[in-house]
């Protein structure tokens, strides 16, 4: 009986209105200070794809020049080839973020940091509006 009576009023709680209540959004407005759009570095490289783009290179390049030449060119090759394919990775497989430092109307200073969205290009003296939903912090264009 008493068990039930537990289940009874632990259902009663957790069906109570406080725990169904809304999430409350902060609202401030602000003006961007500087606007630095970064890619992040998520340390995802296909060592393979390195070897294979160096070696490639180095096929290149050793169609060119003669004797030391040879060896020069199909060492630039090989160079060229793995830097290309380092390069290529890390900014085409990092998320880009866009990071805002904003002084807000009220007059404090706050660096976000969010995700790159092209068609929403961020300029000093540009008028913002913030967002805060809990931890959740974003930055949008004020009419």
């Amino acid at each position: 009986m008493k068990k039930n009576a537990f289940i009874a009023i632990s259902f009663l709680f957790l069906a109570s209105q406080s725990s169904f209540a809304g999430t409350k959004t902060l609202v401030e407005y602000g003006v961007v200070q500087r606007s630095q759009v970064m890619a992040e570095t998520n340390g995802q490289y296909h060592p393979l794809r390195t070897v294979a783009a160096g070696a490639l290179g180095g096929v290149i390049g050793h169609q060119f020049g003669n004797g030391k030449g040879k060896t020069a060119m199909t060492v630039a090759g090989a160079a060229a080839g793995a830097g290309a394919s380092r390069y290529h990775q890390s900014t085409q497989q990092a998320p880009h973020k866009v990071d805002l430092l904003i002084k807000t109307n009220s007059g404090a200073t706050i660096d976000v940091v969010q995700n790159y969205d092209g068609s929403l290009v961020f300029n000093p003296g540009d008028k913002v509006r913030i967002l805060t939903r809990g931890s959740d912090t974003t930055v949008d264009k004020s009419l």
